[in-house]
């Protein structure tokens, strides 16, 4: 945080930004926005579950401070001209904007494809942590769709799951010849339930005994953190026997997305869509793209997929845009209260693109 003595001084920052003049406030008033009922909550356990409404919170005491946009990233947008989607892909269509979080997660895909195409015998196990939202099934569903031709795919989800299915699915991993990769999602799921590490450590004993070309994939969100995921796996019936056989190396967290992680996912969905549909989309107008980055309503791979899916579809077939009017169907009010929420920095977004290159 960087404090200054008055806005004239703000203004003599080396990294002043005049698009963000609208958010000039005094510490004073920047401790009112932050000491409504709702932030005197934040050491409270579901805090980061009740992220929509304190953004909406937020925002509101924004306004009532006289703050028209409560939207602080427009600048990111109105900045960004050309994103080079290769430079940020960690495999298939999943991406992320950050280093540390690129390099993090190229590790941990290398560990998983080593383990289909380079078996050592030991085991290959691993266990991810994620907030909801950050992409860890999507990570893995590309992982295998890279690796379609080298393994069979199988994904179970244990909060939906009966026992007797998968005990039927495991049965068949087990009696496969063939390398095959299992994603265990929502691993930490069924809280009050004794049979799914029970009837799952068998399993994962009898493919390292017999050497077979298995590698598994345990996923989880709870706990807010990795330790506090394995925290509570431990604490349940053969849940620390689940953890010691999961190599710590093969342990990984995937950082929430960021701002920049929202805009690449939005950019790669696009490419995406037009190619589903014949187009090859090279540009989004920048409202548009500005758009599909706050939306709470898109909030995972497939919701934000369909969605520029659908705007793909709405364009033309002949050009390679995609524009802020194609995300709405027509009379959608939706439409025009995002354009007045933005008018003030509307004009460096409305007919302006980021083109999109491999």
């Amino acid at each position: 945080m960087n404090l200054f003595r008055s806005e004239e001084h703000v203004k003599q920052w080396s990294l002043y930004s005049r698009a963000e003049e609208d958010y000039i406030m005094s510490v004073s008033d920047w401790g009112e926005v932050f000491s409504g009922p709702l932030f005197q909550q934040r050491l409270a356990e579901d805090y980061l579950l009740r992220a929509d409404e304190y953004v909406t919170e937020y925002h509101r005491a924004l306004k009532d401070k006289g703050k028209i946009s409560a939207f602080w990233q427009y600048p990111f947008i109105a900045g960004l001209d050309v994103v080079k989607l290769s430079r940020y892909t960690i495999v298939g269509s999943y991406t992320r904007f950050e280093e540390t979080v690129l390099n993090e997660l190229k590790d941990a895909r290398q560990k998983i494809v080593s383990g289909i195409k380079q078996p050592s015998g030991k085991r290959e196990n691993h266990l991810i942590w994620a907030a909801p939202g950050s992409g860890k099934s999507f990570f893995v569903q590309q992982i295998a769709e890279m690796l379609s031709d080298a393994c069979t795919y199988v994904e179970l989800n244990l909060g939906k799951v009966s026992e007797e299915d998968f005990r039927t699915q495991w049965r068949g991993i087990v009696a496969m010849n063939s390398p095959c990769l299992c994603l265990i999602d929502e691993v930490d799921s069924q809280p009050d339930a004794t049979w799914p590490y029970e009837v799952l450590l068998p399993y994962l004993d009898e493919v390292t005994d017999n050497q077979k070309n298995v590698v598994v994939v345990m996923a989880g969100s709870s706990g807010y953190s990795l330790a506090g995921l394995k925290e509570r796996i431990g604490a349940r019936p053969k849940g620390k026997d689940l953890l010691s056989r999961i190599p710590t190396e093969n342990e990984c967290v995937i950082a929430p997305m960021s701002f920049g992680d929202r805009i690449l996912v939005v950019l790669s969905q696009f490419a995406r869509a037009g190619r589903k549909t014949g187009r090859d989309i090279r540009a989004v107008e920048k409202l548009g793209l500005y758009y599909i980055a706050l939306s709470s309503k898109l909030s995972n791979a497939r919701q934000l997929y369909e969605f520029t899916l659908r705007a793909v579809e709405r364009g033309p077939h002949n050009d390679d845009r995609v524009k802020y009017d194609q995300l709405f169907m027509s009379g959608d009010p939706e439409n025009k209260r995002f354009w007045l929420e933005v008018s003030p920095v509307s004009k460096d977004l409305v007919n302006h693109y980021v083109k999109i290159e491999d």
